[in-house]
């Protein structure tokens, strides 16, 4: 009974999970040039040619932060198609009572509602901007991680970059004598260290890239949710908060 309320819950209010299709719209095209680049050898050749393996530390952890941000995206779409819920009840039933929240699935999101409910039974003025606030910073807390992850995505092709030019030096280091088999391994190495550098970069630049639009995703459903609460808090618990005193 409980899983058949929550599917009516998504039919009922598609819009909570528009971001969430924007992020499987993006990983669509990132997985079809992904096909696409293996197909014509691209991958292969990126993941037999590096071996510093700094593109293959990248790539995993693309990936491993691409399904952190689809965890977060599913978690918070479902938190604010509650909050647009909990606003659709209040709109038509007026002030709830906080007992009977139907956040029950979310402590986080149901201690700020309570919070939010009780103060606007004391008083339809109290200031609930600290609270959002509060809020605000801990939904705030997996993209701040994102941002991080892909900065650390630029610097790890950069780091690849610095390694494969230093595999450029070593290989000049080498030359003893310049007899024609000595210059083609030495050529040979150089062009392997040029590959690295440039194979890195690539890879770092992209997948940082890649990766901070999932997560301005993930902010622009943050604000939506900031957004919906403080149009719960400024004007609809307030609003109903006045209809119930004016028909006590």
């Amino acid at each position: 009974m409980k899983v058949t309320s929550q599917i009516g819950r998504l039919l009922n209010d598609n819009s909570s999970f528009d971001h969430l299709l924007r992020w499987f719209l993006l990983m669509a095209l990132i997985a079809l040039g992904a096909v696409i680049m293996w197909d014509f050898g691209f991958l292969n050749y990126l993941i037999e040619s590096d071996v510093s393996r700094v593109s293959s530390l990248i790539i995993a952890l693309f990936v491993v932060s691409s399904l952190y941000c689809l965890w977060h995206l599913f978690g918070l779409s479902r938190e604010l198609s509650t909050i647009t819920e909990f606003i659709r009840d209040a709109e038509r039933d007026g002030l709830p009572d906080s007992t009977n929240s139907p956040t029950e699935d979310w402590p986080r999101l149901a201690r700020l509602l309570d919070d939010i409910v009780q103060l606007r039974r004391i008083s339809p003025e109290a200031q609930t901007d600290i609270l959002l606030q509060s809020f605000a910073s801990d939904v705030r807390a997996p993209v701040r991680l994102g941002v991080f992850v892909s900065d650390a995505l630029y610097k790890l092709g950069l780091l690849g970059t610095v390694v494969g030019f230093i595999l450029m030096l070593v290989s000049m280091r080498d030359l003893g004598e310049f007899d024609v088999e000595t210059m083609r391994e030495a050529l040979q190495k150089m062009t392997a260290g040029m590959a690295v550098a440039l194979l890195t970069t690539i890879t770092g630049l992209s997948c940082g890239l890649l990766l901070r639009v999932q997560f301005n995703v993930m902010n622009s459903l943050v604000l939506a949710m900031q957004r919906e609460l403080v149009r719960l808090s400024n004007v609809v618990l307030p609003v109903a908060a006045q209809r119930k005193q004016s028909d006590v």
